[in-house]
């Protein structure tokens, strides 16, 4: 998400100071994927730990 802030204030000084709509544009859509990616990361571990399976015994499969 540190990422994503930097992008944000980036492109907020180049809509500011540059007036480069162009730029700025770039730099929120950068930052927009810089939060999905967070986002995303933080879902797939969450998913990981609740499908997890803990084995409690031994488990033998035997087949002949």
């Amino acid at each position: 998400m540190a990422k994503a802030a930097e992008y944000y204030s980036r492109a907020k000084q180049l809509i500011e100071v540059d007036q480069d709509w162009q730029a700025s544009g770039s730099m929120i859509l950068k930052a927009l994927a810089e939060e999905r990616k967070s986002e995303n990361t933080g879902l797939q571990v969450m998913n990981v730990i609740k499908y997890q399976k803990f084995k409690t015994k031994l488990e033998f499969n035997f087949r002949s």
